[in-house]
């Protein structure tokens, strides 16, 4: 069996043997549904058919798929692989807009990350008070965890400026967001 990996690579202006799905398939690791959903989808841009109604790859759409896992794997949408797609196949110098989306999943991981690495900070301080229970909410862990939670970007507006108080977490927990 031959892998994307041993697939001979493309020359431009070569004999070009255009490829069926199954041929895809076989080459690439993908099945013949998944190629065809992302042909249905545009991924591949515009597609030649045989005479018999099958879709016709080019080599290249070998390269096509290793690019297509590679990026989803690096978090980007299938609408944004698409993109990336289109730009290597009509641009003669892509690196700048490749370079640009790149760019752009870098940051919005690197604020992905931020965020995690806050709730494993909220998860570790409500997990460090001892355990107890309060008047109003029957366990002091959860009263801890609704005055952190206020460090949350998402839940900000929702506590006001600065720390929230005991009695703002209580409220929270019963469902009455205190005035901003």
């Amino acid at each position: 069996m031959t892998t994307v990996q041993d697939a001979p690579a493309f020359t431009p202006g070569a004999t070009v043997k255009m490829l069926r799905i199954g041929q895809l398939a076989s080459r690439s690791g993908l099945t013949a549904r998944n190629l065809r959903f992302y042909a249905d989808g545009g991924v591949f841009g515009d597609l030649p058919r045989s005479q018999k109604g099958y879709r016709l790859f080019p080599p290249e759409a070998i390269q096509w798929v290793r690019i297509l896992r590679a990026a989803q794997a690096a978090g980007f949408t299938l609408e944004e692989v698409q993109g990336l797609l289109r730009v290597l196949r009509q641009d003669s110098a892509p690196c700048e807009q490749v370079r640009e989306a790149l760019g752009g999943r870098l940051q919005a991981l690197e604020l992905k990350l931020g965020e995690i690495k806050l709730l494993v900070d909220i998860l570790r301080v409500t997990l460090g008070t001892p355990d107890g229970h309060s008047s109003e909410l029957g366990c002091n862990l959860m009263e801890t965890l609704l005055v952190e939670a206020a460090r949350l970007p998402a839940l900000a507006d929702h506590f006001g400026a600065g720390e929230p108080s005991a009695r703002s977490a209580r409220d929270v927990a019963r469902g009455q967001w205190p005035e901003a």
